[in-house]
């Protein structure tokens, strides 16, 4: 058997041997550098890096790579640490701006505010006259000036039927915050949009980024502003470097027949990217004010779902599954986590083919912890929503929110574990930086790699190696029901595949997160190689 692509190594994550045979696009065998002899033709590629370790494709299981390429423009705000540091930013942004542009931004910390109320008057001098649209780093809520509010028509405040909302003072005046995506949308589209052209341009490299990273694969939790001409057009020109599975939002306003037109997508796409699944919202963020929790939050907020009738999402879940189709549900509040752990227990009781996801819980008590493991969901998290946003002394605005009781229920990503539930980690890009290296790391040690200096997170919850490769690997094949083609490196596997320099096992978290990629492999294909 001869054979187009070999691959050696010291190590295989999984698997015995040292050599990855591929065919077509596939692994065909497993063996030792001896078998490689016998595999090897004229024409064959054989890729020797040495004292490696070649794991399965990492695959970041939460990632928005179009809405990362749409607001990754203008005033990158993610190193801001004060309202100082915003007001020098604004003010050097608009010293470069052409007359009638607008200052954009993203990125920004609901805890430059520390603790008060987030409103643009913060930034209103600095910012001046020139209309200013700054994303907040979640994505779920921006703070905009005067300006930009009078560009939009918008004089009062305007609550939607999903919790959406333009905040105003206690006389009625915008105070520039906007939550979530209907009140976010009011100001964007007054927005100059971006060409197509740049939107290309930074979607193709944040991908390249990804694969160098170590990426082979992301399930893409959104399908906003119609990206299929970019996602056809890197992938007809060979420039896409990652698998990527499609899920698109249902509205919270959506019904049955919105509900099959979704179904009715599934399958479509190209030779790397395809609709795979849905996403819906049970509630918001707890940073907003907008989550979904058992009890108000310390402002007396997140008290609600994002569905005026949560029943109706019920509905949608068993709907979907009824048609085969997976769904990945945003559920941040210990109500909203609940409330989808019930709804998926009751549509696997009926349809067991459809694999139905949890996206974030980022508050679960044991009681939680339990009814997600009994209810069969999988759990997709985000480590570094943990790591990087809040503190283990909950002087932070999530842990002031949630008080210091509810905070012990953090992110319980070990405890998950331990009960049985599949769990998929990922990044959330452009929510938080994308590289799995240093999301594992930061998921072992419940801290910032880089930061041995800070304190952990609950400890208790951190994971092992195997447990964290096995979150971007075998558990996000699960996820999206394709662990009989992804997610191991056997034969008759799809050939995704990361090259490691070193063994991810034996070195230390802080080792592992400086690992240099070697290689990543898709379909045979290597995307990216040192």
């Amino acid at each position: 058997m001869t054979v187009d692509l070999i691959v050696l190594a010291a190590r295989l994550h999984g698997a015995s041997g040292g050599a990855v045979a591929v065919q077509g696009g596939r692994i065909v065998a497993i063996g030792d550098r001896r078998d490689a002899r016998a595999w090897t033709g004229p024409s064959t590629r054989v890729l020797d890096l040495g004292d490696a370790t070649v794991l399965p494709g990492l695959t970041d299981a939460h990632s928005h790579p179009m809405l990362g390429a749409s607001v990754a423009r203008g005033l990158d705000l993610r190193g801001a640490d004060s309202l100082d540091d915003v007001r020098a930013a604004v003010a050097a942004g608009r010293a470069r701006l052409g007359r009638g542009d607008w200052l954009i931004g993203w990125g920004l910390d609901h805890n430059v505010w520390d603790g008060r109320e987030v409103s643009a008057a913060a930034f209103e001098a600095a910012s001046g006259d020139v209309p200013t649209f700054l994303r907040m780093f979640d994505a779920h809520s921006a703070v905009v000036n005067r300006a930009a509010l009078e560009r939009a028509a918008v004089r009062g405040g305007r609550r939607f039927d999903t919790g959406s909302e333009i905040v105003v003072d206690a006389s009625g005046t915008p105070t520039g915050l906007l939550l979530e995506s209907e009140a976010l949308a009011v100001v964007e589209r007054v927005v100059p949009p971006d060409s197509r052209a740049d939107l290309r341009r930074r979607l193709a490299s944040s991908l390249r980024a990804m694969a160098a990273s170590g990426l082979t694969g992301a399930h893409v939790l959104d399908f906003e502003d119609d990206p299929a001409d970019l996602y056809r057009a890197l992938d007809d020109s060979g420039e896409l470097p990652l698998r990527l599975k499609i899920h698109p939002w249902v509205s919270p306003s959506s019904g049955p027949e919105d509900w099959d037109a979704l179904c009715a997508q599934i399958g479509e796409g190209g030779r790397l990217w395809r609709m795979h699944g849905v996403k819906l919202f049970l509630d918001g963020t707890i940073d907003n004010g907008t989550a979904w929790l058992r009890s108000p939050d310390s402002h007396g907020l997140s008290v609600r779902s994002t569905w005026d009738d949560p029943e109706r999402y019920r509905s949608a879940i068993a709907h979907f599954g009824a048609a085969g189709v997976g769904t990945a549900t945003h559920a941040i509040g210990d109500r909203a986590v609940m409330y989808a752990a019930e709804s998926i227990r009751l549509a696997l009781r009926r349809h067991l083919g459809a694999r139905h996801r949890i996206e974030h819980l980022e508050l679960t008590g044991d009681d939680i912890v339990n009814a997600v493991a009994d209810s069969g969901a999988i759990a997709s998290m985000q480590p570094t929503h943990c790591t990087r946003f809040i503190t283990d002394a909950g002087t932070d605005n999530w842990s002031g929110r949630v008080g210091a009781r509810r905070a012990r229920h953090a992110w319980r990503t070990r405890s998950l574990v331990d009960a049985g539930t599949t769990l998929a980690l990922g990044s959330d890009w452009p929510i938080a930086p994308f590289e799995p290296l240093r999301i594992m790391a930061d998921a072992r040690l419940r801290r910032r790699v880089e930061r041995p200096d800070l304190p952990p997170i609950l400890r208790a919850e951190g994971l092992t190696a195997a447990q964290a490769i096995d979150g971007y690997t075998m558990a996000a094949a699960i996820a999206a029901g394709v662990e009989h083609e992804e997610g191991a490196i056997r034969p008759g596997t799809l050939a995704d595949l990361t090259v490691l320099a070193g063994d991810p096992i034996a070195v230390s978290p802080e080792e592992f997160a400086e690992l240099p990629v070697l290689a990543t492999i898709v379909g045979g294909e290597v995307r990216h190689s040192l």
